[in-house]
């Protein structure tokens, strides 16, 4: 995202021909590595140890279907975001004006904000398998924790339309993505060097 800023940025949402002037491909990366982390959170969830008989399976199960869930809507979302606007962009400017996440009320946005809203839910429902060790109830925690925010950052959407591109919607969008980026560390130090 810095790297967009930088070299391609966009403006403040000021209507479709402001998007389309301001336009660069390198605007589309952030959403192609956001393909990494829809798609890493499915093989996350999916390789969580538990053993036929843990009573604790079910939750294993049921956050996989919401990580599922959570990575069509993300992926769908990214699709949109790096092929079809740029496609449409002289088509269909209505249509790309509805969908572009620059514009703060897009349906990009709330496809995101829910996206990872059902992926908070997923990791609420993978954070009781956690909890041999205190690194492990760290981690339990902070998944406990992005359910909250990413449930909250949704539920925002309709009550104030835009916030997400305000100011303190981007300082809690890189706090969110700190976050993950702190569970991710915690996961691979715990089971590439921890207890197993």
């Amino acid at each position: 995202m810095v790297l967009v800023e930088v070299l391609a940025p966009q403006p403040a949402w000021q209507g479709v021909t402001t998007f389309i002037e301001h336009f660069s491909w390198l605007q589309s990366l952030p959403y192609m590595f956001g393909f990494f982390i829809a798609g890493g959170f499915i093989l996350l969830v999916s390789s969580i140890p538990v053993g036929e008989a843990d009573d604790r399976r079910p939750f294993r199960s049921v956050a996989l279907a919401f990580t599922s869930v959570s990575a069509g809507l993300i992926f769908f979302n990214y699709v949109m975001q790096t092929a079809f606007i740029p496609l449409s962009m002289h088509e269909s400017p209505e249509i790309v004006a509805a969908a572009t996440m620059a514009n703060p009320n897009s349906l990009g946005w709330a496809l995101e904000m829910y996206g990872y809203a059902i992926l908070g839910i997923a990791t609420a429902f993978i954070a009781p398998l956690f909890g041999t060790s205190r690194r492990q109830r760290v981690i339990a925690r902070l998944f406990v924790l992005n359910c909250i925010l990413s449930v909250v950052g949704a539920l925002l959407m309709p009550i104030f339309p835009g916030w997400v591109l305000t100011g303190t919607g981007m300082l809690l969008g890189a706090a969110w993505n700190i976050l993950i980026a702190v569970v991710m560390v915690l996961l691979l130090v715990e089971f590439k060097f921890g207890r197993r």
